[in-house]
């Protein structure tokens, strides 16, 4: 998953949706292929009282789904970190995020609605304002921006965002977190590769949970596997090797 991230955040009823829309209007009319993610603080209900699926979780299923020939949706009664919600949404250039004050392992858009607003929503990883009010709003370094400069903000998502990091601070990249990561590479002193997990050509997953792995232990964990494969017939040059092993 090598999508580019940014989360658009900012207090109830601050105008996120509408600078998520011009936001992903733009970038598509660019021709990049998009994802969102929404988050939400309200126990909603997450598919339509009444409805057939909504019936089947309220009979004791903890997942269903509904599918299409043109599109699927799912219902899930767990829930799920943005990282992983990304990967399942599968391969795409950009996944855009409303919401998720709290994460701190993406680049950001502040939408505020006044000036103190800007001191509460930030944490060093934004790197624009939205004014969608055209209230009064000043910052010494982070550019302020209206919804009719959604090229502009576009111009801005395509220079500075990178990669959802994923938030395991195993400080496998030298680094005190994901966040301080996130921080260095917004200021250039870092990449995306430097994150373990992200450049892993192994992946390790132990209860559905994502296990960083250090260079030593992927090269151990490929040549067993791949040694073992070598002595099975009729699986020359493999491309992906998926492995997994229930011990219940």
């Amino acid at each position: 998953m090598k999508a580019k991230a940014v989360s658009v955040v900012g207090f109830k009823d601050s105008g996120k949706t509408r600078v998520v829309e011009a936001l992903v209007t733009e970038l598509n009319s660019r021709g990049y292929s998009i994802v969102s993610l929404k988050h939400t603080t309200e126990d909603v209900p997450l598919d339509t009282p009444g409805k057939d699926t909504w019936r089947h979780r309220q009979a004791g299923a903890s997942a269903s789904a509904i599918l299409h020939d043109k599109g699927s949706a799912l219902f899930i009664e767990k829930p799920m970190t943005p990282y992983a919600a990304a990967e399942m949404l599968g391969e795409h250039d950009y996944i855009i995020l409303e919401g998720f004050k709290h994460l701190n392992t993406v680049s950001r858009i502040l939408v505020p609605k006044t000036q103190e607003d800007i001191e509460k929503l930030s944490n060093g990883l934004e790197v624009a304002i939205a004014n969608t009010d055209s209230v009064a709003l000043n910052h010494d370094s982070i550019p302020i921006m209206s919804l009719g400069d959604s090229g502009r903000l576009a111009d801005l998502v395509e220079e500075r965002a990178f990669p959802l990091l994923p938030g395991l601070n195993c400080r496998g990249c030298g680094y005190d977190g994901c966040r301080e990561l996130a921080m260095a590479i917004l200021r250039g002193e870092a990449g995306v590769k430097d994150c373990v997990m992200r450049i892993s050509d192994v992946a390790l997953k132990v209860n559905g949970k994502d296990v960083p792995l250090n260079r030593f232990t992927r090269d151990i964990l490929r040549n067993v596997v791949k040694g073992v494969l070598e002595t099975l017939k009729g699986l020359d040059d493999p491309k992906r090797i998926e492995l997994v092993m229930d011990y219940e």
